[in-house]
């Protein structure tokens, strides 16, 4: 089964990400189950400094990403 990666980083008000402040793996069939799977993290435990999200696969193409604003 496919492995992906869910990141988190501080975005700045100019746009710029900052280094990761969170990985962890998630373990799918496909990117759309990964993505589902993604959006189900509990984000109170992880860095509250985290405010840009986003999921890549193996080879570290992006299959989603998000302003935790958005989902808060």
């Amino acid at each position: 089964m496919p492995v992906f990666v869910f990141r988190g980083a501080h975005r700045a008000a100019d746009g710029q990400i900052g280094p990761t402040l969170f990985e962890e793996a998630i373990t799918a069939d496909n990117p759309a189950d990964a993505v589902r799977l993604a959006n189900t993290q509990d984000l109170s435990t992880k860095d509250e400094r985290a405010n840009a999200l986003w999921l890549v696969d193996a080879q570290g193409i992006l299959h989603w990403s998000l302003r935790r604003a958005d989902r808060d």
